[in-house]
């Protein structure tokens, strides 16, 4: 099991809460016209988990993550076919339930060059009080700052709401990302919503296979088609090998025209 998702072993089953099918069904009455959506992230695709970062404990991670099909124009537009992209995270627990990091992005492209693509700051935290809620709740605030050569939004604010929720051994965690670029085409276009969430079931002691999901839905006040959107199923291992180490690996499947694809993502990480 990974990192971030060790703490929550041998929880207790909680009581119902309605929050997963309210923003269920607040996602689908937005659905609408057939404009382009953005592109997930390809630099950082992780789910966030009310866990943050043992306390003054440094982590250092690696995400590599590669699109190895991408078929239609749509999905060739958004998911940059072959290029490898390398993402150092550093994060230091400030607080039992507070951490920080810095994130440097790199990117080889499918010519063979390989570029600096920009760095991001993030504040990620849990709230202590919701252990004893019906759902854990914590959250991320992230900073980018990215070249143009790499993002078409090169500086953003992203906001993500985490919930989560333990049965035994089985994990559930959902979160809701709403990001506002301040640079780029995507400046006047309002806030962009990009939901993603896993389940999680602690198999053995060291390994935990898990069904990831990722989505970019596009501008909240214009959000395109379901077609026009990007929606990636993702089949994952953890690997639990060490209590220090951290090991994640997926296989993406695009659902939609706009993700008709593959991609590979992995997490290698340490905590010093």
């Amino acid at each position: 099991m990974t990192r971030r998702a060790r703490r929550h072993n041998g929880g207790v089953p909680r009581h119902g809460f309605p929050l997963w099918a309210l923003a269920i069904a607040l996602a689908l009455s937005m659905l609408a016209r057939a404009r382009p959506a953005w592109a997930i992230d390809f630099y950082e695709i992780q789910i966030y988990t009310v866990e943050t970062a043992p306390f003054h404990r440094l982590t250092l991670e690696l995400h590599s993550n590669t699109t190895t099909t991408a078929t239609g124009q749509y999905a060739r537009e958004a998911m940059d076919p072959y290029q490898i992209h390398e993402t150092l995270e550093a994060t230091y627990g400030v607080l039992p339930w507070l951490e920080v990091g810095q994130y440097l992005c790199t990117a080889k492209m499918s010519n063979g060059s390989y570029n600096y693509a920009g760095s991001r700051s993030k504040v990620h935290f849990g709230v202590p009080q919701s252990e004893n809620w019906p759902i854990e709740v914590g959250g991320n605030i992230e900073l980018d700052y990215m070249r143009f050569q790499a993002e078409d939004n090169p500086l953003s604010l992203e906001l993500r709401p985490i919930l989560e929720r333990k049965f035994g051994k089985l994990m559930m965690v959902g979160n809701f990302a709403f990001e506002k670029p301040f640079r780029g085409p995507g400046t006047h276009k309002g806030v962009q919503f990009d939901p993603s969430g896993e389940v999680v079931y602690e198999l053995t002691h060291w390994i935990s296979p898990a069904l990831e999901y990722y989505g970019d839905m596009g501008p909240l006040s214009d959000m395109p088609g379901v077609q026009r959107q990007q929606h990636f199923i993702v089949p994952a291992l953890n690997f639990d090998f060490l209590p220090q180490l951290e090991l994640n690996f997926g296989v993406g499947v695009g659902v939609t025209r706009a993700s008709n694809g593959l991609f590979i993502k992995s997490i290698v990480g340490w905590t010093f």
